[in-house]
């Protein structure tokens, strides 16, 4: 089930009022310090029976007080270094209290060769890429891309002139995860009229985004598609339509159905609990397909 933290609770009498242990609801949950949990913090209670993977982190995790990138680093299975690295931090012991860090297996990547694997379209025609290939080249390499922040900038915006409508799309998720600059803004501006109805679209979203971090930072992001917000994951009920354009900021991300709930292609269904900004609702947005985000 889900819990949430209430006043006075500590891991040890919330594992013993479900009848399960302190380190079981610290395999199911990224928690850095077993001994600092926070009022309406949202936990996996394990369920004997019911295999779910950890709740927390992925592709990106908010920072809580107390947390280290020591203490990440060991909950997540990397390193302090690739951590510090795909993040541009400049000294690895100092974290702030609700930004937002990038989570991701690799290290940084050479921009040279993903710009070449883009490039490549994995050896298949345009029309004729696979999903799967879409999928692990293209919204994989979305958050490679925003690894690299600054530096991947001249490389997309020369991937902006690929022939392939796919390329040039996930090109734009790209840019609006990085979500900067006045360069990439004027870059953007003739694709709002791409011959493709799809790529058009992104770029406006793609403009939106970037102009939401100038304004309020990166912990604001923006639906390209049309989803629905649950209020409560025990029961999957009530459901709310919110539609694309809509802005967001993410409480906490990967959160495995508490019901072992199947997700589209299969595996544990995956939310990432958020807050609506222009109503202040609070719920949860299921991933699509293979656990991808429909948020930049």
């Amino acid at each position: 089930m889900l819990y949430y933290v209430q006043p006075g609770d500590t891991l040890w009498n919330i594992a013993r009022r479900f009848n399960t242990t302190v380190s079981a609801i610290l395999d199911a949950n990224v928690i850095c310090n077993p001994n600092l949990i926070f009022t309406g913090q949202p936990l996996i209670i394990p369920r004997p029976g019911l295999e779910l993977p950890t709740a927390g982190a992925g592709p990106y995790y908010v920072v809580l007080p107390g947390d280290s990138l020591y203490c990440l680093a060991r909950q997540l299975g990397t390193t302090v270094a690739v951590l510090a690295g795909i993040n541009s931090l400049a000294n690895p012991d100092l974290i702030y209290s609700g930004s937002e860090l990038l989570i991701i297996p690799d290290t940084v990547p050479d921009p040279v060769t993903l710009k070449a694997e883009w490039e490549s379209t994995g050896g298949f025609p345009c029309e004729e890429i696979p999903e799967f290939t879409i999928y692990g080249i293209y919204y994989l390499g979305t958050f490679r891309w925003a690894s690299l922040g600054r530096r991947a900038l001249p490389y997309l915006l020369d991937l902006l002139n690929h022939s392939c409508y796919i390329v040039r799309l996930y090109t734009l998720e790209a840019l609006g995860r990085i979500g900067r600059n006045s360069q990439v803004t004027v870059a953007l501006t003739p694709l709002l009229n791409d011959p493709n109805p799809s790529v058009a679209k992104q770029a406006a979203f793609t403009l939106r985004r970037i102009s939401l971090v100038q304004s309020y930072g990166k912990r604001v992001h923006l639906l390209t598609t049309n989803n629905e917000l649950i209020t409560n994951l025990n029961t999957g009920t009530p459901v709310v339509p919110i539609p694309e354009g809509t802005e967001i900021v993410v409480l906490r991300w990967h959160i495995p159905s508490p019901t072992g709930e199947e997700g589209p292609r299969g595996g544990i269904q995956i939310y990432d609990r958020v807050q609506v900004v222009n109503t202040g609702q609070i719920g949860y947005l299921p991933r699509f397909g293979l656990e991808q985000l429909t948020f930049i």
